[in-house]
């Protein structure tokens, strides 16, 4: 082997033990910070403004917490339109978001950054057309929410519109550089995902044609991205009654989040 080669594969060496050891280093600090206590007025700030949180079993609850500490480490919020950002909207926002990621693997939206925040509906700020927004989620960030429907979405956690868990769905679907309504599916199940769902977005794309009344918003109905968001607010949000209309679509949904929300309000009542 010549001193070339020798000098290359010592390079290599080098950049995979950098590589592993940032990663160690990552992994270490994240889960010091998940073990961390929740400060007391962050919880109070979930319990008041988080419905869902109220359902789910003391283990995924405690595991939200531990979520929450490390996005709010990792995530920078920005007011925008005279808004000052305060601790409750962190944690608010956070927890929503983090709903998403509980009971599975995942690497806390690993491309987002940062979350924009205005007071209310808000005009594009990346166009020069007029509207009037709740929420965006851009490929590698950012994620751009209305407060005051990012609020509203937390304290309602029964009409299956959540404007946090929307845009979130967003970020996983986009987290391999496309948002085309398919996230990362482990191998065995894209071929079950792609069937089912898009039977039922043909199915809800017929009935907004026709403006027939559908479970799903109609906002489903503009792509396979936004349909893969909305079913994700309903799945959350509406489970008892998703899960009875579309049990196929459901259990789909199931083994890609890994949760049964179905089952939290079940056992809720019970109680």
């Amino acid at each position: 082997m010549s001193t070339a080669q020798i000098g290359l594969l010592t390079l290599v060496a080098l950049v995979v033990a950098v590589w592993l050891l940032l990663k160690w280093h990552k992994q270490h600090r994240r889960q010091k910070l998940f073990n961390l206590p929740t400060p007391p007025r962050f919880v109070e700030y979930i319990k008041n403004n988080v419905a869902i949180y109220h359902f789910l079993p003391e283990h995924l609850q405690q595991e939200l917490l531990g979520h929450v500490n490390v996005f709010l480490s990792e995530k920078y919020f920005s007011g925008h339109a005279g808004l000052e950002v305060t601790d409750e909207m962190r944690v608010t926002i956070a927890a929503q978001a983090c709903l998403l990621l509980l009971n599975r693997t995942h690497d806390y939206f690993t491309h987002l950054r940062t979350i924009m925040i205005y007071p209310g509906g808000f005009k594009n700020p990346n166009h020069e057309g007029p509207g009037h927004h709740l929420g965006e989620s851009w490929v590698r960030g950012p994620v751009i929410l209305s407060w005051n429907d990012a609020k509203h979405g937390g304290l309602n956690a029964k009409d299956g519109e959540n404007v946090v868990i929307h845009e979130f769905a967003h970020q996983l679907d986009q987290a391999d550089g496309a948002g085309d309504g398919r996230p990362y599916i482990a191998g065995g199940e894209i071929r079950t995902w792609g069937k089912v769902l898009s039977k039922e977005f043909q199915s809800l794309t017929t009935k907004a044609k026709l403006r027939k009344r559908a479970f799903f918003n109609h906002y489903g109905a503009t792509n396979p991205a936004e349909f893969f968001a909305v079913i994700s607010e309903h799945f959350f949000e509406q489970p008892r009654t998703f899960k009875r209309k579309y049990p196929e679509l459901y259990q789909t949904l199931q083994n890609y989040y890994r949760l049964d929300p179905a089952s939290w309000l079940e056992k809720h009542i019970k109680k």
